[in-house]
């Protein structure tokens, strides 16, 4: 059972971090596979997140550690690891990972054994009813932002009927696709057709999917939209294409014809505030590179764990867990964060980003017909 660790050492900020730190954090981020574009950046702003609380002195005068756990982008590789590395450690809490189905198989290892688990970016509204107490969200959920772009696509662009296309192979694209037909629907309009279809197969569309003022088109990732959305436009479709935040790859979208009307909604990061501005600094410091949303979605996750650990009498991850369920409120990133018992997912507006813009996150939604989880 192999599993990868990289233990970070606090060099960002010119502040080491000693052998044998008292407080351990673990970080679930895959670094190969088709996650690994999501997961690398939130992997990043969760460095940058413990980096700063250890400069300012640690959590009652002790350094933080962060333990990263690897994967390949498959639920039984993160499932075996996680299992395998908390077999042998004790940790006060963890968090991490884009992708709902790999949170889930992978948090599971952790709440059974009394760990909190806060999700960075995995979004189906769904999940901490599966895993129960100890799980939480610092995204937004699915229902949320289907919602969203149900509403802008009615209001936005006129759209009163919509097709959906979507890979049924993931919870994430078929969750969108329920929610946002209920929400469409909800507010007056028509889905004219849904088909699904696996990558990398060419498309069978009949006419009412190209007949219809907008198409719906989520994936699991910005790569494995492009192809489709290509189809789309060689037979004819002139309307707005709509995706969800798993399009959130900026440089996927530079430069590309394949953006031209192309939509999708993400997490607010909005760059112009004061602790937004100081994080983009910091992070192009440490990484030489721009952070995005899954950055700041990893820096709001770590964040909210610390919070439940400096609130916790001690980092225990029974009294870790006691401290998130009382309540923690951040003002994140991505949105405020106000989590507590029976509240663990927050509520944070939706950005609505132009592909063809794709680092512009001006217009923030907030939608008014969500489904229920």
């Amino acid at each position: 059972m192999k599993f990868t660790l990289q233990i970070l050492t606090i060099f960002l900020f010119a502040s080491s971090l000693p052998a044998g730190a008292a407080i351990q954090i673990g970080a679930v981020y895959c670094d190969s596979g088709a996650q690994a574009v999501l997961d690398e950046p939130s992997w990043r702003g969760a460095q940058l997140a413990v980096a700063e609380i250890n400069k300012a002195g640690g959590i009652r005068g002790e350094q933080v550690e962060l333990v990263r756990i690897s994967g390949n982008s498959s639920a039984a590789d993160l499932k075996n690891n996680v299992a395998a590395f908390l077999e042998k450690n004790q940790l006060a809490g963890m968090v991490g990972l884009s992708d709902s189905d790999l949170a889930l198989a992978a948090a599971h290892q952790a709440v059974k054994r009394g760990i909190p688990f806060v999700t960075s970016g995995a979004s189906s509204p769904k999940l901490p009813g599966f895993l129960g107490s100890g799980f939480y969200m610092a995204c937004f959920g699915d229902n949320v932002q289907a919602a969203a772009a149900a509403e802008w696509l009615a209001q936005a662009k006129g759209a009163k009927t919509a097709s959906i296309i979507y890979d049924p192979a993931f919870s994430y694209t078929r969750l969108l696709k329920a929610y946002f037909s209920r929400a469409f629907r909800r507010g007056g309009g028509k889905i004219t057709s849904t088909l699904s279809y696996t990558p990398g197969q060419t498309l069978l569309v009949g006419p009412a999917i190209l007949k219809a003022d907008a198409i719906f088109l989520p994936t699991g990732s910005a790569a494995d939209a492009m192809p489709v959305i290509r189809q789309l436009r060689s037979m004819g479709f002139p309307g707005p294409i709509m995706g969800g935040d798993s399009y959130d790859s900026p440089p996927a979208w530079m430069n590309n014809p394949a953006a031209r009307d192309v939509f999708f909604t993400t997490h607010a990061f909005p760059t112009t505030r004061k602790a937004s501005a100081a994080f983009v600094r910091n992070y192009k410091k440490a990484f030489r590179t721009n952070p995005d949303s899954f950055s700041a979605l990893g820096y709001d996750a770590t964040r909210t764990l610390l919070a439940g650990i400096e609130k916790s009498k001690d980092a225990n991850p029974k009294n870790v867990r006691a401290a998130l369920a009382s309540g923690i409120h951040i003002d994140g990133l991505t949105g405020p964060i106000v989590l507590n018992k029976s509240q663990r997912i927050p509520k944070k507006p939706i950005a609505l980003v132009d592909a063809s813009q794709p680092d512009n996150r001006k217009l923030q939604i907030t939608p008014t017909l969500v489904p229920a989880p």
